[in-house]
């Protein structure tokens, strides 16, 4: 799938959810349902020059990046599987990380980044609104939302973000 070259990306499904993060497990023993279509990096994104971000993550993430130069983030060759995550009032709590080249990490420190997400195999969603944060890491300078997903499933994950563009 070829993400939208505005704002927003949407990433079909993973189980139990469905967005980039370094903190999920490599090994993922977990059963994936047929019915659950993994999205898979098959055509990797290269991040713009001018952004300072690697080339490629790490790789021991064994993950590639996907999406626009206006909105990217990064996802498992595999395809994204969340397991073990802790529990709280809103849900599955799990943080991800998203990068733009309209992202100002050194004037952002509360990007107006939202995700929401649709399960695919019941009537679950759920929204996460802004504010983001930012971080930093050996992958680069991003945003980052923590999301609480209702519960386990196959889950289409939206990202959407507000950006002041000055001239």
């Amino acid at each position: 799938m070829s993400p939208p070259a505005s704002g927003s990306l949407t990433i079909p499904p993973a189980t139990p959810t469905s967005t980039p993060s370094p903190s999920a497990n490599a090994a993922a023993p977990h059963h994936v349902p047929s019915t659950c279509h993994l999205t898979k990096p098959t055509h990797p994104f290269v991040p713009p020059a001018e952004y300072h971000a690697p080339a490629r993550p790490p790789a021991y993430y064994d993950a590639e990046w996907y999406g626009t130069g206006r909105l990217w983030t990064m996802l498992r060759r595999g395809g994204e599987v969340w397991f073990d995550l802790p529990r709280g009032a809103d849900g599955l709590g799990q943080k991800t990380f998203w990068w733009s080249a309209d992202f100002d990490v050194n004037h952002e420190q509360q990007p107006a980044i939202s995700v929401t997400g649709r399960q695919l195999d019941g009537f679950g969603r759920f929204a996460s609104p802004a504010p983001g944060t930012n971080a930093g890491a050996d992958f680069g300078s991003a945003m980052l939302i923590g999301v609480g997903v209702p519960s386990t499933g196959c889950w289409e994950i939206t990202l959407s973000y507000v950006a002041w563009i000055s001239g």
